[in-house]
């Protein structure tokens, strides 16, 4: 097994936002595929501190017990003797639900970025989780961060044109992000997708989910998330070996 964290230690975030952050790794872990490392004397720390903020799941160890690299590199031969087998319906289902909540935490966290850049509130960007949520249906991130900029340069305008306040301008935003969606599926727009800025690197979780769990790679953020690709993703190691 690979030792995989603690996070805390490590410089980048833990997942896309904050508020999907143990939800993913409990996921994560359900699904068997990284594990707790808390050994007695972290138990101790845990149990005997003054300060329990202190300690949360950014500050236990974890192991990644299985991934489609790892599995190949230690079972080749029975890869070949199962090589026709396809991951089963219900852990497809299980890791693609877990990409669509990593993808909707990309979402939400470059809104809260972008929104702040323009001088706006960022929590508005959660606020439009319902419709950023519904834009992934359809759209990847890359290209969902595109109608969120495109949402917050309304907002702006509007903010010019209008004096309106921050209550309705959060409620500009939320309803702009929403039109520009549905006009995009509707009118069947060829939305430009953007890349990560550099300021938002890739969290750690997004990081395992896309290059060790699943085998997504780019595909990650640049694919709306669906089952083809991901079923693509998981078996691309076998077809190129």
């Amino acid at each position: 097994m690979t030792r995989l964290m603690p996070l805390g230690m490590t410089r980048k975030s833990l997942s896309p936002h904050e508020n999907f952050s143990q939800r993913i790794l409990l996921a994560l872990q359900a699904l068997g595929v990284i594990e707790p490392e808390l050994g007695q004397a972290e138990a101790e720390d845990w149990l005997l501190a003054k300060d329990w903020q202190r300690y949360g799941f950014d500050s236990v160890a974890w192991r990644i017990r299985w991934s489609p690299r790892d599995c190949r590199q230690r079972h080749d031969d029975a890869r070949r003797l199962l090589s026709d087998i396809e991951p089963s319906e219900e852990t497809l289902e299980a890791l693609l639900a877990i990409w669509r909540d990593l993808a909707l935490g990309e979402a939400i966290q470059y809104a809260g970025w972008s929104l702040d850049r323009f001088g706006y509130n960022p929590q508005w960007g959660m606020a439009a989780a319902v419709e950023l949520s519904q834009a992934l249906e359809w759209f990847s991130v890359g290209q969902v961060m595109y109608l969120v900029l495109q949402a917050a340069r309304i907002v702006a305008k509007t903010h010019q044109q209008s004096g309106a306040g921050s209550q309705r301008l959060g409620e500009v935003f939320v309803s702009t992000v929403g039109s520009l969606n549905r006009r995009a599926v509707a009118e069947k727009w060829d939305v430009k997708d953007l890349a990560r800025p550099s300021e938002l690197p890739l969290s750690e979780i997004s990081s395992i989910f896309a290059y060790e769990v699943t085998r997504l790679d780019e595909d990650y953020f640049s694919r709306c998330p669906n089952a083809d690709a991901l079923l693509n993703g998981l078996l691309r190691f076998r077809t190129l070996h």
